[in-house]
């Protein structure tokens, strides 16, 4: 085969190789075109607005979703860094604000069919929910207002005195504090994350109990539920390791940096969250703590011999992300206020806490609720509040992209691309893989199943482990002996011309 012929017939092999990866990469690359699509599709509508370039995409598509109702009318809206809103109806047309007496124009310029009991709801730019207090007061009194985050929107409603002044209802149940921009996306992207049931432990911490945890879960066939796992509060930390990459679950009364916890029939005892947070740091472990008034713990009975079961957790395990998940747990207890606040490198603290209790603090002493007491007489643990060490956004976003579990995503995508560059530079590679490796000879081998399968795993070898360590410095090589064939090109050229006016010239 010709030299030129077989560099084209191994480009497009990396081509299909490289069209493969695209489909195992199906998320990522969705999103880059989308992100492309949006470039092309906003770029003449930020013209006309003057302002940024995705200010209103979001929340312009959003508009075009939605239904058309005959008391509604809903608009697009951002805020400029002046304090300026520009508003967008479903038909693409703009108004600005920039005085109160020209928002008094609104509803007749975007809207003038809107009846006079009609709502008017907007819906925020992310930037601008953010906006100073000022800039939110100077919108209708009357508008119902709603921040849009990518494809979703949540309602805005204010929040209790002493509290962040505005929240985002991101379930019936649960509300995210708007108290930065960064610390709400973290949030609103952890509590969007997939629920991995069959990863979810919870532990009954019990003296006296098991030293190790299983390495995956028991489940309850019957109920299809997991079963609670008990482990001896001396091994918790060192048994995380036995669990890495899972959530668990473990229940008690805090106060301070003590969980307490009371085992049936047994003393009580008290841990460290601080030194459990480390632990389940060190073992990538998403470690979740239930806020009790009570020590006892799952699986316990009371005097009345009641098995203790925390209340609405079985609900909340059912969900299938950690939004529903925290939304399940305050459905008996009443909204939970939920901030994020980094956690050390790679890891975010997740509080979800009662509205009435504005502090936010993880120390301190929760009031029980109505009702405690008598739950505990009937087994029911109540939950007042919720704390999550997790990792952050940046490390689910790292795992998400690894198609090899246990290597790093960034180590994978130099290997990947390495693998195309050695590809490409076949002419290169090859030889000095058959170097490495030589040919296999076929009088060696009796049978020609043996000789075709020791060829195939030397052509696996040279793909799966050379090429992926070596094929950028192949490249490079074979782009180095191209040049110089094109710096050497004249001289060719002038060789085979002077060859054929001299074969001319003999004849």
């Amino acid at each position: 085969m010709h030299l030129g012929t077989r560099s084209l017939l191994v480009f497009w092999v990396a081509a299909a190789l490289t069209l493969g990866s695209m489909s195992a990469h199906a998320g990522l690359w969705s999103i880059l075109g989308k992100a492309a699509t949006k470039s092309g599709s906003v770029g003449a509508k930020a013209g006309k607005l003057g302002i940024g370039l995705y200010a209103l995409e979001d929340a312009a598509g959003l508009l075009a979703r939605l239904p058309d109702l005959p008391k509604q009318a809903a608009l697009a809206a951002h805020v400029s860094p002046e304090g300026h809103w520009t508003f967008l109806n479903k038909q693409g047309d703009t108004f600005t604000a920039a005085y109160p007496h020209e928002m008094e124009r609104l509803n007749a310029a975007l809207v003038p069919d809107m009846p006079g009991d009609g709502k008017l709801v907007l819906y925020l730019s992310e930037e601008s929910a953010f906006a100073e207090a000022q800039a939110l007061k100077s919108l209708p009194a009357n508008a119902e207002l709603n921040v849009v985050i990518g494809s979703d929107s949540y309602a805005l409603v204010r929040g209790v005195e002493g509290a962040a002044a505005l929240q985002a209802r991101v379930r019936p149940n649960l509300l995210v504090d708007l108290t930065s921009q960064a610390a709400f996306e973290e949030a609103v992207f952890l509590l969007g994350r997939p629920l991995n049931k069959s990863n979810v432990r919870m532990l009954a911490i019990e003296p006296g109990g098991p030293k190790q945890l299983a390495s995956v879960p028991m489940f309850n066939k019957a109920e299809k539920t997991t079963l609670v796992d008990r482990i001896d509060p001396a091994s918790i930390s060192s048994a995380f390791g036995k669990v890495r990459g899972q959530t668990v679950l473990i229940t008690g009364r805090v106060e301070g940096d003590a969980l307490h916890v009371v085992a049936a029939g047994g003393p009580g005892d008290a841990l460290s969250i601080a030194k459990l947070r480390d632990a389940a740091e060190a073992a990538d472990v998403n470690l979740v703590v239930l806020h009790q008034s009570s020590p006892r713990q799952p699986g316990a009975r009371n005097w009345l011999w009641q098995q203790a079961e925390v209340e609405g957790l079985k609900d909340a395990l059912a969900q299938t992300t950690y939004a529903d998940f925290f939304n399940s747990l305050g459905t008996s207890r009443g909204a939970l206020s939920v901030t994020a606040t980094p956690d050390g490198y790679g890891r975010t603290l997740l509080q979800a806490l009662p509205p009435a209790n504005p502090s936010g603090s993880l120390t301190g002493d929760f009031v029980p609720w109505a009702g405690d007491v008598t739950g505990e007489w009937f087994g029911n643990i109540g939950v007042h509040a919720v704390s999550a060490f997790t990792r952050d956004r940046a490390r689910e976003q790292e795992l998400d992209a690894r198609v090899i579990p246990g290597i790093p995503s960034t180590l994978q995508i130099v290997a990947f691309f390495n693998l195309i560059a050695g590809l490409i530079a076949y002419e290169v590679s090859w030889p000095w893989w058959n170097k490495i490796w030589p040919p296999e000879n076929r009088a060696e081998y009796g049978r020609t199943l043996g000789y075709q399968a020791a060829r195939g795993l030397r052509v696996l070898a040279y793909l799966l482990l050379f090429l992926p360590l070596i094929g950028c410095f192949a490249f490079a090589w074979f782009m180095l002996l191209k040049l110089w064939e094109a710096i050497l090109a004249p001289v060719h050229i002038y060789r085979i011309v002077r060859g054929w006016f001299g074969g001319r010239k003999a004849a």
